[in-house]
């Protein structure tokens, strides 16, 4: 894999950065505008072998925690705005750190292969407080308007989810 120049680099740092700020401030039509209209969003649970076990062909079938195109997000969104989530009323204080963060040329011009680890911090009402970790695989293009999420592959570390619910993004 070849990384990608220092420019880019950090103008890609600059967007995951600005998206964690958008996704922990709850502007989802903001975050959507960072979006190509042919998203694939998906997370899927991590697949747990053990460690002598080489052959692909046996390893457990991967399972979607979600498994999204821009229509589903949108939905998501809007039912977020509709103010009768239980889960988000009062709403919660969510805060997305980014970090690890890697990129690398496709073999497509002005497409790129970025690497990192979200962490999610998630407090409710009754003052639990979750943290949610996960390795993310983006493919980001340049756009007329910028750069532009095309797809995003999301791998939870933990075996279960850890939490009542995952009514927000990765």
């Amino acid at each position: 894999m070849v990384q990608a120049a220092d420019d880019v680099y950090l103008a890609l740092q600059r967007e995951l950065f600005h998206e964690a700020r958008l996704l922990s401030a709850a502007d989802y039509d903001g975050w959507v505008s960072m979006l190509a209209d042919n998203i694939k969003y998906s997370m899927d649970m991590p697949q747990r072998r053990f460690i002598e076990d080489k052959s692909n062909d046996r390893a457990p079938k991967k399972t979607p925690i979600f498994d999204d195109d821009m229509a589903a997000l949108k939905m998501r969104i809007e039912r977020f705005k509709t103010g009768f989530v239980w889960a988000e009323n009062p709403i919660n204080s969510i805060r997305h750190i980014i970090s690890n963060v890697e990129v690398f040329e496709t073999k497509t011009d002005n497409e790129f292969t970025v690497y990192s680890i979200m962490e999610v911090h998630r407090s409710r009402l009754d003052a639990e407080r979750k943290r949610l970790t996960a390795g993310r695989k983006d493919l980001w293009q340049v756009s007329e308007t910028g750069y532009k999420l095309v797809k995003r592959t999301a791998t939870l570390d933990d075996g279960v989810v850890l939490d009542s619910n995952m009514n927000f993004f990765f």
